[in-house]
C-alpha cells in the first residue's frame, strides 16, 4: 500500500479530526487557566479616616514580592492628599529571599480640608534590579496601590448613597442592598427608598425599602426584594428621601444567569501573621473580552465592624475563559475565628456580590458559601487549580490513549486488506 495514500486517508477521518479537536480543546482550557503573574502585591488595599484638623497618623502597608525574586520597589504618592503624606524612603530593595516588607508612611491632616472624600495613592512599582532612580519608572511596568481616604462631613446632613444588586442565582428573585453612610454633621432621623424598575425604557413595577435613621458617621443600609417575571436586562431608578433630602442613582442589572460566574476562592499555605495570598477564580460567559475587571473583598467581625477592605489589580478577562484574581490580606494582628465578608467582581460597570464566611486558624483560612466551589490550601490541601489541571490532563491523556489505538486499529485493517489480495496503488 502506498504509504502518502494512506496518510492522505488517515488525515481526512471524521474520527481523527473529532479526537484531534477534543485535545486542542482540552489545551486551550488549561491554558486559559493559568493565571496571569504579578510580581509584587500589597495590603491593605485601602484605609480610611474620618477628618479631624491636625491629627498625625503613621499608617502601615505591606508589599509582597510574590515570584521571590531580586527587584527594586520605587514608591509614587499622587492624589490631593499627596502634600500631606510622606514616606522614609521613595525607593527600596528587595532579595531573592524576601516574600514581603511592612512599610509605614506618615499622613499628617491640616486644620481643613473642604467637605466630602479625599484621596490619597501611594503606587508601588517593579524595577529592575539595577535601576533605583525613580525618575527612570516606565508606566508599563507592573504596579499595585494602596490608598488612603479622608472624609470630611458636609453642613447639616448628607448621605453617601449606593447599590448592590443581587440577583438569586436559584429564582428569579432580585436583592436590592442600598448602603447610607451619614457624612454630615447633623444626625438622619429618616431616610427610605423607593426603586422604580425599568425595560426598554418603561417602568413596569415599582418597590419600596424599609425606613432608617443613621447617626454622623454611621453606615446603615436600606433593601428590598423584586420579583422579576422574566429575565433579562432591567435598570433600577432609586430615590433615596431622608429629612427632606433627596438623592437619585441608577443602576443595570441583568435576571438570569451571570455573565461573569465566580467558580472559587482559596488560599496558598496560609499561616497566620502572614500575607495571605487569597486567590479569586472567575470565569467570563460572555463572548466579548471583560475590560479592566477585579476583584474586591470587605471583611467584618462579630459585631459587623469592617476591618479589612482588599482590592486586586485589573484584569481583562478573555471570552469564555477563565481568570485567577489576587488579593492581599496582611495577617498579623488577625485573631483566630469566623468573619463575615463580601466579595465583589466589578466589570463593565456591573457588580457581582457573594457573601462568604471565612474560618481562621493558624494554619488554614477557610472561605464557605453557597453556589460555587471553595476551597482553601491550608495544611496541605489540593488547589482548585490543581484540580481543574487533573482533570484536563485526564481528557488529554484518555484522547491521546484512544487516538492511538484507533491509528494501530486502522492500521492492522488496512494490512488486513492488503493479505486478503487488495491491490497495492
Amino acid at each position: 500500500m502506498n504509504k502518502n495514500n494512506y496518510w492522505g486517508k488517515l488525515m481526512v477521518s471524521p474520527n481523527l479530526i473529532r479526537s484531534l479537536l477534543i485535545i486542542l480543546f482540552s489545551a486551550v482550557i488549561l491554558l486559559s487557566l493559568i493565571p496571569g503573574a504579578y510580581a509584587i502585591g500589597v495590603s491593605p488595599g485601602r484605609t480610611t479616616f474620618d477628618f479631624s484638623p491636625n491629627v498625625e497618623k503613621e499608617v502601615g502597608f505591606s508589599i509582597v514580592n510574590t515570584e521571590n525574586k531580586a527587584m527594586n520597589v520605587a514608591f509614587i504618592v499622587s492624589g490631593d492628599l499627596k502634600e500631606y503624606i510622606s514616606l522614609n524612603s521613595d525607593v527600596v530593595g528587595f532579595s531573592s529571599g524576601e516574600n514581603s516588607k511592612d512599610f509605614k508612611y506618615t499622613l499628617k491632616l491640616p486644620e481643613k480640608l473642604t467637605p466630602g472624600l479625599h484621596i490619597a495613592e501611594i503606587e508601588a512599582i517593579e524595577l529592575p534590579e539595577n535601576i533605583k532612580d525613580v525618575k527612570l519608572v516606565v508606566k508599563a511596568t507592573v504596579s499595585v496601590v494602596t490608598q488612603v481616604y479622608v472624609y470630611v462631613p458636609y453642613p447639616g446632613k448628607y448621605v453617601d448613597v449606593s447599590v448592590d444588586i443581587v440577583p438569586r442565582e436559584d429564582s428569579n428573585k432580585v436583592n436590592f442592598y442600598i448602603p447610607l453612610v451619614s457624612r454630615g454633621e447633623e444626625k438622619i432621623s429618616s431616610a427610605k427608598g423607593t426603586i422604580d424598575i425599568y425595560k426598554n425604557g418603561e417602568k413596569i413595577d415599582t418597590v419600596s425599602t424599609n425606613e432608617i435613621s443613621i447617626a454622623t458617621t454611621e453606615k446603615k443600609e436600606l433593601s428590598a426584594v423584586w420579583d422579576a417575571v422574566n429575565g433579562g436586562e432591567y435598570t433600577a431608578k432609586i430615590k433615596v428621601e431622608y429629612d427632606g433630602n433627596v438623592k437619585e442613582i441608577e443602576k443595570k442589572f441583568n435576571v438570569g444567569n451571570e455573565s461573569i460566574g465566580l467558580l472559587g476562592v482559596s488560599t496558598n499555605n496560609f499561616k497566620l501573621g502572614d500575607v495571605a495570598r487569597i486567590r479569586i477564580l472567575v470565569q467570563n460567559k460572555l463572548s466579548d473580552d471583560a475590560k479592566d475587571a477585579s476583584a474586591s473583598l470587605s471583611v467584618f467581625n462579630s459585631n459587623s465592624e469592617n476591618i479589612a477592605d482588599l482590592k486586586s489589580e485589573n484584569y481583562d478577562i478573555p471570552a469564555l475563559s477563565n481568570t485567577e484574581m489576587i488579593v492581599y490580606w496582611d495577617t498579623e494582628k488577625l485573631q483566630t475565628g469566623d468573619y463575615d465578608s463580601e466579595l465583589g467582581i466589578n466589570y463593565d460597570k456591573n457588580l457581582i456580590i457573594k457573601n462568604l464566611q471565612i474560618k481562621v486558624t493558624e494554619n488554614s483560612m477557610t472561605f464557605t458559601g453557597t453556589g460555587f466551589a471553595i476551597a482553601s490550601e491550608g495544611g496541605g490541601k489540593m488547589s482548585i487549580n490543581s484540580i481543574y489541571y487533573i482533570l484536563i490532563g485526564v481528557l488529554v491523556l484518555v484522547n491521546l490513549a484512544w487516538l492511538v489505538w484507533w491509528l494501530k486499529g486502522r492500521k492492522k485493517k488496512e494490512i488486513g486488506k492488503d493479505n486478503l489480495g487488495y491491490k497495492k496503488l
